[in-house]
Formats: C-alpha cells, sequence, structure tokens
C-alpha cells in the first residue's frame, strides 16, 4: 500500500497542476470569448465552447483535490465533482458542430450536419443523466472506466464526423481549418490514450500515465480554442498568457515527477542527510527548469506570432504610406491611400473614410471625440448608418487639432478578429492620414496667401507703371507740340502733316497705356510714326536704321519704353551737334536675354556721375541728361527685379549707346 501511495503521489501532483494550469486557461478563454461577443461574426457557440472546457478543468481539480486529500473516490463530493467535469466533456462537441455548420454549404452536408448536431445535443443529455445519478444511485452500477471510454469515444467520433462533413481546406479559413484539426486531434488522442490505459493496470505507472494524458489532452483543445476565437482587441495578449500558463504547468509537472523519480530518490537515501539532499537536488532541478522557461517561452512565443497573427511588416506598410501620401494633394486621394494601406496589410473586408461631421452629434460614440479606439457591437444602431457592413473598430483621424475623420475597419469573418498590434498599426496609419490632411491645409493656405499676395503685388506694380508712364506723356505732348509750332511759322503744310502724325502717335498711346507689354514689332512700329514727327523737326540730318532680328520680333518687352531713350538720343545727343547726325535702333537675341540699342553718332556721354538707376556709375558711363533714361531703369526694375538691365556708354568712333537687357521668353510680374 506505502508503494502504491509512493508512485500515485507524483501523478495527483501532476494532475493537479495541470487541472490548475487549464482552469487558469479556460477562465481566460471564457473573458476572451465574453470581450469578444458583441463583435460580428462572433458565434454565441465560443461562449458554449468555453464553458464546457470550465466545467471539465474546474470539476477535474475539484475531483483530483479530494482524492489526494484522502477523500473516497466514490464518495458524494467526488461524484458530484466528476459529474461536473464529465457534463462539460459530454457538451463540447456542441458547439464546435455549430461553429463548423456555416461551412457545410451542400445539401447533403446540410442533413448530415443537422443529424450530427441532434445526435451531440442527445448524446450530451445521456452522459449529463447517467454521471448526475451516480452521486444519487450510487456508483456501483456504471464503473468509472466505462463511463470516461463511453464519453471519450462518442465525443471523438462526432467530431471526426463533423470534421469530415462540413471543414474543406480551400472553402475553410486557415485561421478556422488548421485549430479545428488540432482539436480534432486531441479528441482522438484522449479516447485512444483511455483505450490503451484500460489494457493496464490504473495503479501503475504507465497506466497513471495515460489515464493522465487523456484528461489533460484537453489543454490542447483548450489552447486551439484560443487560436479559433481570437476575436478582440488584446486576444494576443491573453494567448500569449495562455501559452506561459501552459508552459509553466508543464515545467512544474516535470519538476513534481522529477522530485519523487525513483533516481532522485535513490540518490537521497544514500547521503548521510537524506531530506537535505533531496530538497538540494529538487533546488537545483527547479532552477534548471526555470532558467529555460525564457528561453522556451520565447520561443513559443514567436512561433506562435508567426503561425497565428502572421503580422505583416507594420514599418514598412507605413513607410510606403508616407512616401504615397506625400505626392498627394486632394483629400479624397489621401482617403483612399489610407483605406488601402489599411485593407490591404491586415487583409480586411473593407475599410472606409468618412468625415466625422457626416455623422450626427447624437450619432458619435462615446469616446470618439476624445481620440479614443471605439468598438463598435454588431446590434449597434450606428451599423445601420455606416457606408460598409460589420463595422469592427472606428479608428480616429485628428486634423487641425480635433478629430476630423473616421477610419471605419470591417475584418470580416474570414480573419481573426484585430488585435493589439493590428489596432497600434491603424493608429499610426490614422496618424499619417491626419498629418497630410494637416499639411494639405497648410499647402493650401499658404498657396491662397500666395495668390493674395501676387495680387496685390500686380496692382501696386500696375500703378507704378502707369505713374511712369504718365511722367513720360507730358514731356512728350510738350516737346512735339513745340516742333508743331515752329513749323506752323515755317512750314504749314508740314505743319499739318505733322499733326496728324502726332493723332496717331497718341492713339498708339491711348491703346498701350494700360498694358505693360508689347511686342518689339509693335514697338518698333511705333517709333517708326514718332521718328517721322521728329524729322520734320530736324529735316536732312537725321538718318535713322532700324534692324529687327526676326526671331525676336514677337518677343514681349515694356510697351513705350524706346521712345524715351530715342528722344534723349535726338535731344541730348544729335541736337546740340553740328550737321548731320545718325540713328541706330537694334533688336536681337543674346543667349536667353533680348538685347535692345540705340546708338548715335553725337556729342556723345560725359564723364562723371551715376548710372540711370541711382547706381555709381563704371568707367565710361554717366547719369541720363534728362527723364528718360532714368524712368526706363525703374520701369526694368519693377518688372523684372534685377533680370534686366539698361546702361549708358560712349560709342566707338563718337556718340552714345544705350544698352536694354531683358528676359526672352518669361513671364513678368505684371503680366
Amino acid at each position: 500500500m506505502h508503494g502504491i501511495t509512493i508512485s500515485a503521489g507524483p501523478f495527483f501532483a501532476g494532475d493537479l497542476i495541470g487541472f490548475t494550469t487549464g482552469l487558469l486557461v479556460t477562465v481566460l478563454l471564457l473573458v476572451l470569448t465574453l470581450r469578444a461577443a458583441k463583435l460580428p461574426g462572433t458565434p454565441l457557440a465560443n461562449i458554449g465552447f468555453a464553458v464546457c472546457a470550465l466545467l471539465w478543468t474546474a470539476g477535474g481539480l475539484v475531483h483530483t483535490a479530494l482524492l489526494a486529500s484522502g477523500m473516497p473516490s466514490l464518495g458524494g463530493f467526488a461524484l458530484s465533482a466528476q459529474a461536473i467535469q464529465f457534463t462539460g466533456a459530454a457538451a463540447f462537441p456542441i458547439p464546435v458542430l455549430a461553429i463548423w455548420r456555416p461551412f457545410a454549404v451542400r445539401p447533403w452536408q446540410r442533413r448530415v450536419a443537422r443529424i450530427l448536431r441532434i445526435g451531440a445535443w442527445l448524446f450530451a443529455a445521456a452522459v449529463a443523466t447517467l454521471v448526475w445519478s451516480r452521486p444519487f444511485l450510487g456508483a456501483w452500477w456504471l464503473p468509472f472506466v466505462s463511463l470516461h471510454s463511453y464519453t471519450a469515444y462518442t465525443a471523438a467520433l462526432l467530431l471526426i464526423a463533423g470534421a469530415a462533413t462540413s471543414l474543406r481546406r480551400h472553402s475553410t479559413p486557415r485561421a478556422l481549418y488548421l485549430p479545428s484539426l488540432a482539436i480534432v486531434s486531441a479528441a482522438f488522442g484522449a479516447s485512444l490514450a483511455m483505450t490503451i490505459a484500460q489494457h493496464l493496470r490504473m495503479g501503475t505507472a504507465h497506466g497513471l500515465v495515460l489515464a493522465g494524458l487523456a484528461s489533460h489532452l484537453v489543454l490542447l483543445v483548450v489552447l486551439c480554442a484560443f487560436f479559433l476565437f481570437a476575436r478582440f482587441r488584446f486576444a494576443d495578449v491573453f494567448i500569449r498568457y495562455g501559452v506561459r500558463i501552459l508552459l509553466a504547468g508543464v515545467w512544474a509537472t516535470v519538476l513534481a515527477f522529477t522530485a519523487q523519480s525513483a533516481a532522485l530518490l535513490h540518490v537521497a537515501m544514500h547521503a548521510t542527510s537524506p531530506g537535505a539532499v533531496h530538497v538540494f537536488l529538487v533546488i537545483i532541478v527547479g532552477n534548471g527548469l526555470l532558467l529555460s522557461f525564457t528561453f522556451v517561452d520565447e520561443r513559443i512565443s514567436d512561433l506562435v506570432n508567426r503561425w497565428l497573427f502572421r503580422a505583416p511588416d507594420y514599418r514598412a506598410a507605413r513607410r510606403q504610406l508616407s512616401d504615397r501620401l506625400s505626392d498627394l494633394s486632394a483629400e479624397s486621394e489621401i482617403a483612399a491611400a489610407v483605406e488601402d494601406a489599411a485593407r490591404v496589410p491586415l487583409e480586411l473586408s473593407g475599410a472606409r473614410v468618412i468625415a466625422l461631421d457626416s455623422l450626427a452629434p447624437s450619432d458619435w460614440p462615446t469616446g470618439i471625440v476624445e481620440g479614443e479606439v471605439v468598438e463598435l457591437g454588431h446590434a449597434d444602431p450606428l451599423q445601420a448608418r455606416l457606408p460598409i457592413p460589420n463595422i469592427e473598430v472606428l479608428i480616429p483621424i485628428t486634423s487641425a487639432g480635433r478629430v476630423s475623420h473616421l477610419l471605419l475597419v470591417s475584418p470580416g469573418p474570414s480573419r481573426p478578429g484585430l488585435v493589439s498590434h493590428d489596432l497600434d498599426y491603424l493608429r499610426g496609419v490614422a496618424a499619417l492620414c491626419g498629418n497630410r490632411l494637416d499639411a494639405l491645409r497648410r499647402e493650401e493656405e499658404s498657396i491662397e496667401r500666395q495668390s493674395r499676395e501676387a495680387l496685390l503685388l500686380q496692382q501696386v506694380t500696375e500703378a507704378e507703371l502707369r505713374a511712369l508712364r504718365a511722367q513720360i506723356n507730358p514731356h512728350f505732348l510738350f516737346n512735339s507740340l513745340n516742333t508743331v509750332a515752329d513749323l506752323i511759322v515755317r512750314d504749314p503744310p508740314r505743319a499739318e502733316a505733322m499733326t496728324l502724325r502726332l493723332a496717331s502717335v497718341f492713339r498708339h498711346v491711348l491703346a498701350h497705356s494700360a498694358r505693360p507689354l508689347t511686342s518689339i514689332r509693335d514697338e518698333v512700329e511705333f517709333l517708326r510714326t514718332y521718328l517721322y514727327i521728329e524729322e520734320a523737326r530736324f529735316g536732312d540730318r537725321l538718318r535713322v536704321e532700324i534692324e529687327v532680328a526676326p526671331d525676336v520680333a514677337n518677343e514681349h518687352m515694356p510697351s513705350l519704353m524706346l521712345q524715351p531713350l530715342v528722344e534723349n538720343a535726338l535731344k541730348h545727343g544729335l541736337g546740340p551737334k553740328r550737321g548731320p547726325g545718325h540713328l541706330w535702333i537694334f533688336a536681337e537675341a543674346f543667349g536667353d536675354q533680348v538685347r535692345l540699342r540705340v546708338e548715335d553718332d553725337g556729342i556723345g556721354p560725359g564723364s562723371s556721375g551715376a548710372q540711370p538707376d541711382g547706381r555709381p556709375a563704371g568707367p565710361g558711363h554717366r547719369a541720363s541728361p534728362g527723364l528718360g533714361l532714368a524712368n526706363v531703369a525703374e520701369r526694368l526694375n519693377t518688372l523684372y527685379h534685377d533680370r534686366a538691365s539698361v546702361s549708358l556708354e560712349p560709342r566707338e568712333g563718337g556718340g552714345s549707346r544705350v544698352t536694354v537687357l531683358i528676359p526672352r521668353g518669361e513671364a513678368v510680374d505684371a503680366a
């Protein structure tokens, strides 16, 4: 008897550790399924499965604890605990078959699946009746081994038949197919272990090991259920803790068996102080298991993450979205890019960005305005007012310091629910969207501000140009009228002709007074008319040559700009000269500029002064002998800033030369 107690001690410890571990894992599973019950696509069968697992582990723990404490195995308390345990085991196929039901699509599959579900209910009712009759009628008429075998065989057959009927590899989601196969395999393994244990003596070590294995294969079933029902935000955290609890239970079981192993006891019995040596050896084994726990736990967690969650490369996906958003300038394009970035990596059935204002304030979920992620139940009235069905999560998008948009996420029934890493990624996507919307708003404000500034600058520039042209017109009119007055006395017919030409000139001035630019061809034609008037004053003393390169004839230049330069040449260069004078006007290309030259062979410029724009003159430069050149310099600076210039210099062979450089083919601020 003493030998039996020693041999059974480690197995009692293993059962206690195993059922305690299973109870903790099933409690986590029940919390997970209750938390996920409000999400779309989560069947109530999930909760039923968790309750069955909880009944099995809780009943098994209480039954084993009663036996370990010395209470009789056929006592009322032990039989009641066993009844609780086997009620959960018998009802276990019911929720599993209900979960598989949607995948039986053909008529014969639906018929067989319905028969199996009815059979599962009848089986559960029969087992519950039998096991609960034992505490009241006594256990003599139904041995425990027969009950255990009957339950294991029937449950395994129901699950195998249900899987063969409903599940197909090509039509069942991977996240459901593989855990379902593991559940069926665990149930079959439990029945097989029980069959082998029946042919061995239950009091032997091998019989106890097989019986314990058959009981604790339910832990594998529960763990697979984690993978099957992972449909709420922190499911990945729960799964990691579940795996950790299960691993700790395995390590504790190993420690319990090692502490009572024959080899360890043999070493301790040959020592001077057997108790102390035995404790010392157990501590060494425990420390070794403790050190290995972290290493094994890390490897298993990585394996679970790769196998179950198949998480995409979130960092690369966010970087790709950031690069794409930087090239987009329309809110609709930004929304489409964000929807793609959410849907494609996470394999969602739908994702949509909507403006928060598109929902009535009374429909705003609690906490969404404060930037909280909101989970939406499948029965929430808001579901009917959203643009895509089965929304699970609302991700707020903050722009301009407030929640302006929502990212609606619908994972769909073909994938596990969103877990914490997925939601962290979606929050990052929403943050990138909000940042791009803020940047787009700043860009639009900047463009609008620049447009207002450009319009204001254009108005100021046109006002300045009108003022500068207004300085030329009276001056030109004064000189022309003096010439007409002189001709009236000396040559009335020529005075009449000059008056007509003067009218033509002023028609041109009036037509171009509101235009900052004109073509070089039009400007030269105007000069020809103007020079007809001046020829009346100079007579045979003035000879004029005008050359315009064809490739610049249509280039733009400031209107009425050459006339004051020509007038300066006539008045200050050729006028004081004795004898005939020559005037040249050239327009030609000069790199990416147009070069305009007005030359005369008059008396030439002086030797000191400043340039027409007010800067110190270089060698051979001097101030304009009148208003015209300074006026031209101011107009060029107003129109082109530093991209144009005017200079006055002596001409080889006598006289002076004024050179104007303006950009070729370039628009100006006032244009």
